[in-house]
């Protein structure tokens, strides 16, 4: 079964971040191998590599919550070859990030000790990297392991409490701990400094095609509003929840456009038939279509998603519902997202969302949206 972002509490679980039992001991009995280390200038490998692997988290938000390191690694290597390695799911949207030079796509669905596995370690021992990064502090085993086996000279990622393939581990912040910190820690003791935040946009091309497609016509009056039907790494907002929802945000006057993956397909189904024109539906697969489409909405309301991420990263006010502690997916100097958090999504109260929502909007004239030329999503180099 590929792994999907909506991996319920097992994404968080000791299995996603140690591998099962069969997969360490097929790793240490018949899995690649890590090459054999040499004594390392650490500092020297440092300085002269050329070559670098780049392997953001795989949970959720990992992709663009690891666009500071991009630019960072990229401003401190200007002339070096940097590949970034992505989920299936992300490969799209990284495509457009400006400042790598190849998108890898990890086999993350396969085992460890699979044929596709195998091959994929031994293209990446191949391109001869000189550093490899890993930047999730609690990433899946079989993506830590693919950074360590790359085979690059020097591969660095966070201490983990099973054994991992890196020669230069660095102990992770406290868990709660906005990962952008965490990871751009990380890349300052290898001797690369911050260089500020990283602004993503829209491109003319698709994405006005496709907010003429979606939002023009009826879509072109009131308010515009997103609602993420995506459950991300918890139990999610049950449907009777998100039909509310979807009902309060028509009731303000607002249209709503509905993010969904197939396993929303009856509930989008059921939405789209109670409140017809008021409601339109997009997969939530093509991220580079959510991105073109969010820039046409006033908000968003999602769970802990992709989504939710991507809209932070484009600057739309976003009501941000966590089941668990939201410092370590959104920093505390971002004004544009109300968090809502409740351990059980299930008993939350959606007065509470709406309220978040109306609060939401209200900020939403204080910020400006820039539209840059490009084809898809991409974060702006400046």
């Amino acid at each position: 079964m590929p792994v999907r972002e909506r991996g319920g509490d097992w994404m968080r679980g000791e299995r996603w971040r140690r591998g099962s039992l069969l997969e360490r001991m097929a790793l240490r009995w018949k899995g690649p191998r890590p090459r054999r280390d040499e004594s390392l200038d650490i500092f020297g490998e440092l300085r002269r590599a050329e070559r670098i692997l780049l392997v953001p988290n795989d949970r959720v938000g990992g992709l663009f919550m690891g666009a500071p390191v991009y630019k960072a690694v990229r401003a401190h290597y200007p002339d070096a070859h940097i590949a970034l390695l992505t989920k299936p799911d992300d490969a799209r949207l990284a495509a457009s990030i400006p400042f790598v030079n190849q998108v890898l796509t990890a086999p993350l669905e396969e085992q460890i000790w699979s044929a596709a596995y195998h091959d994929f370690v031994d293209d990446l021992r191949r391109d001869l990297y000189d550093l490899a990064i890993c930047l999730g502090p609690d990433c899946s085993f079989r993506l830590a392991q693919l950074c360590g086996l790359s085979g690059a000279r020097l591969r660095v990622g966070f201490q983990r409490d099973v054994e991992t393939c890196f020669n230069l581990e660095i102990v992770r912040q406290r868990e709660e701990a906005f990962e952008v910190e965490q990871v751009l820690s990380l890349v300052r003791l290898l001797g690369v400094e911050s260089c500020g935040d990283v602004s993503w946009a829209i491109g003319e091309g698709k994405g006005n095609q496709l907010r003429e497609r979606y939002l023009d016509g009826e879509f072109s009056t009131g308010h515009v509003v997103a609602v993420d039907l995506g459950r991300g790494e918890g139990t999610g907002l049950n449907g009777r929840q998100l039909d509310d929802i979807v009902g309060r945000v028509i009731e303000r006057g607002a249209r709503a456009v509905l993010f969904f993956s197939l396993a929303e397909r009856k509930q989008v189904n059921y939405l789209t038939k109670t409140y017809g024109s008021r409601v339109i539906a997009f997969e939530e697969d093509d991220l580079a279509g959510v991105a073109a489409l969010l820039q046409g909405c006033r908000a968003l309301i999602a769970c802990n998603t992709n989504v939710l991420h991507l809209a932070l990263s484009l600057d739309i006010p976003t009501v941000g519902i966590f089941d668990e502690d939201a410092r370590r997916w959104v920093s505390g100097r971002n004004q544009l997202v109300e968090i809502i958090e409740e351990r059980d999504l299930r008993a939350i109260s959606i007065s509470r969302v709406v309220d978040g929502l109306d609060r939401a909007l209200r900020r939403d004239s204080i910020y400006d949206r820039q539209v840059v030329d490009g084809a898809g999503s991409a974060p702006s180099t400046a």
